[in-house]
């Protein structure tokens, strides 16, 4: 099941002590361990409990905001997918981000109000439990921005990076061997049109830039990629491109690209039958620790303001083609104002 979440220490979260003062009392006793060691026995407590751990002492407040602790969370399997989303509400109003994470309880949607708004056509990537915002504008015809947010989901915390070089508003984004690429959202004839390698999508073509030799190639004639690729209601799953095709014109609501092939196939086992009513420009696809998340709802135009969160797990058969079982269906929010939009969504583990 999938819930969202305002704070990272949720008091309902599972492994919760009645008294986290007692697990905090012999604390300071560690301090006299190596780091490492130390790290690796904080890695075991209940995250939970990290927002007072971190008023013992000047060291743990450092301990819990350092990699090494969330490599030793990781290397333990403790870290756990959070799905973020930014969502805006009407013409000229930042967007906001709320936060959707696992658990045992009722899914709700609630916002991060630690985080400022954001600019609406940002473009955002993430990076282990880091989310990186670079650009967007207030508006359409509005001047585009060249700041760089980061973000530290553990704790919804901010800063300013370096600006970019260039002002973009609605560029790509991607992560490659650890650095950030962006591309677009300016114009096309600047000589840092590209601040780094990606597919990209055009209006004619699909094509790809390689950084390293500086070289474009060209990767198909864009016809059939365009036919489903859609900003926002597509993302990529294990290495595969998946879009929302609420038409059903390959018989199926969901359908995955095989870019050897250059062709769309449905993916198998999800119906409309299985899914709430939904459109297309109200709803988003992310991958959430790959599984596909369907966050959307219907008309915003309409009396309802209601948002579905669908989660679909992912798995191929025989002849490699994809079969999805839909694992939970369920309502995260039905009092947005109406109009909203969800820009997009990030999973980030933490």
């Amino acid at each position: 099941m999938v819930v969202l979440s305002e704070i990272p220490g949720d008091p309902n979260e599972d492994n919760q002590n009645e008294n986290p003062q007692e697990e905090v009392e012999n604390l300071p006793i560690l301090l006299q361990l190596p780091e490492e060691l130390i790290a690796s026995i904080v890695a075991l407590i209940p995250r939970c409990h990290y927002p007072s751990l971190s008023l013992v002492s000047r060291a743990f407040r450092h301990l819990i905001t350092s990699q090494e602790l969330y490599v030793a969370r990781s290397n333990l399997g403790f870290t756990e997918p959070v799905l973020y989303a930014l969502i805006g509400f009407q013409a000229y109003t930042p967007p906001s981000w709320f936060i959707l994470r696992r658990s045992n309880f009722p899914l709700q949607l609630h916002r991060i109000r630690s985080l400022p708004p954001m600019l609406s056509g940002a473009a955002v990537v993430t990076i282990d439990y880091k989310m990186y915002v670079m650009g967007g504008c207030i508006g359409y015809n509005h001047p585009a921005s060249s700041n760089v947010i980061v973000i530290d989901c553990r704790f919804h915390t901010w800063k300013y990076l370096p600006d970019m070089k260039r002002a973009r508003c609605r560029a790509a984004a991607g992560v490659i061997d650890g650095r950030i690429y962006v591309i677009g959202g300016c114009k096309k004839q600047d000589a840092d049109w590209v601040e780094g390698r990606l597919f990209i999508l055009d209006l004619d073509c699909c094509f790809a830039y390689e950084p390293v030799q500086g070289l474009w190639e060209s990767w198909d004639d864009g016809s059939e990629l365009m036919r489903f690729w859609h900003s926002s209601s597509s993302c990529v799953v294990g290495d595969l491109l998946y879009a929302l095709d609420l038409t059903c014109a390959l018989e199926h609501p969901i359908v995955v690209y095989y870019p050897n092939e250059l062709v769309w196939r449905p993916v198998m086992g999800v119906d409309t039958a299985h899914l709430p009513i939904l459109t297309e420009y109200t709803s988003t696809l992310a991958n959430f620790d790959g599984k596909l998340v369907i966050l959307g709802g219907g008309d915003c135009s309409e009396s309802s303001s209601e948002i579905w969160c669908v989660e679909i797990a992912l798995e191929t058969r025989q002849g490699d083609q994809i079969w999805g079982v839909v694992k939970s269906v369920s309502i995260v929010s039905r009092d947005l104002p109406m109009r909203h939009v969800i820009e997009l969504c990030r999973t980030v583990m933490v």
